[in-house]
């Protein structure tokens, strides 16, 4: 095999892996975006209900455990979703 071909044969493997990518982020990019929605709209219901609700000094303490954890999972996925935009950029 030349060196011409080892490099066509370079080039036309990286373009095939780009393109797949981009189909599986586009993919999960829609999944993960109404996964957010939800989570986001979730949160912030929990929230209201928190603010609106009269405190119980037995139940606050997990319902803070709860909504703090449900921050940090929403955070999380903010981030993936964040790693899978900047790959799917061209």
């Amino acid at each position: 095999m030349t060196e011409e071909n080892e490099k066509e044969l370079l080039k036309n493997t990286i373009e095939e892996e780009r393109v797949q990518l981009c189909k599986v982020v586009r993919r999960l990019g829609a999944k993960l975006s109404g996964l957010m929605i939800t989570c986001g709209f979730i949160v912030f219901a929990f929230g209201i209900y928190l603010l609106i609700s009269a405190p119980d000094p037995a139940l606050s303490a997990r319902l803070n455990l709860i909504f703090i954890s449900a921050l940090g999972f929403v955070g999380g996925l903010n981030m993936l979703c964040g790693l899978l935009l900047l790959l799917g950029e061209d």
